[in-house]
């Protein structure tokens, strides 16, 4: 809900710290807060508003004619209009020098319709504010408030291996223990293995490992296992699942 002010002064202190009404680009509440001003902000009294005015005028092309004093009035709220005789165009044409006045800045702008000293004292104004967070942030690491960034889980896979020996009467269990003679980081031997049978009377070693996967290559592992040619017919990879 867009702020309400009650006098341009309220404005004015309201724009001292602000480029806009709310947040930080234009938005509706600075169209409406804009349309609802009761006469041309005053240059000397309200820099500020005067300011704001003349960027939302220049970003949204508006040609609204103000009516009433420059430096006072409610900014809540457009003039009513009225039905007066003709007499009563005088002023009304003085509150339309106003806003020629207000709009004929002959002033170079810039892309977010602000002079120099208005582009200078936005710039200030982010400078302040980005030195206000670096301090709190610093402020936060000292008092420990700094929030630690989660550590990414280790991925793991769980690899099934089939060994086939050369002859039936090889001692698989021994294959199994030379086998689990390799070591390297991010490698865990199963405790247990099995045999099953394939054809002949020839069984084959069926055995599992756990492997961190940005540590372990699969070629490493099998190339070892089919390193004990005197044993070691074939070794492939019966699955390979993650388990995290």
């Amino acid at each position: 809900m867009a702020p309400s002010f009650k006098s341009v002064d309220e404005l004015e202190a309201h724009l001292a710290s602000r480029s806009y009404v709310t947040g930080y680009s234009m938005s509706q509440d600075d169209k409406d807060t804009f349309n609802g001003l009761a006469a041309a902000p005053n240059k000397a009294s309200h820099p500020n508003v005067y300011r704001w005015a003349v960027h939302i005028a220049f970003v949204t092309g508006s040609t609204v004619a103000f009516a009433g004093a420059a430096s006072s009035g409610a900014a809540s709220k457009p003039a009513a209009a009225t039905t007066k005789p003709a007499a009563a165009a005088k002023p009304a044409a003085a509150a339309d020098d106003d806003v020629d006045d207000m709009f004929g800045d002959d002033e170079e702008m810039n892309e977010e319709g602000e002079t120099a000293a208005e582009a200078a004292a936005t710039k200030a104004r982010q400078e302040r504010m980005a030195l206000a967070l670096k301090l709190k942030e610093e402020k936060d690491a000292k008092d420990g408030k700094v929030k630690k960034e989660k550590e990414k889980a280790v991925e793991k896979s769980l690899v099934v291996l089939e060994v086939k020996p050369w002859e039936a009467d090889t001692d698989l269990k021994m294959v199994w223990e030379k086998i689990c003679e390799y070591q390297q980081e991010g490698l865990s031997w199963g405790a247990t293995y099995k045999l099953e049978p394939v054809a002949y009377g020839i069984m084959k070693l069926v055995m599992t490992c756990t492997i961190v996967d940005s540590l372990v290559l699969m070629d490493d592992i099998t190339e070892n296992i089919e390193g004990l040619e005197e044993w070691v017919q074939s070794v492939q990879v019966a699955s390979m699942n993650k388990i995290s």
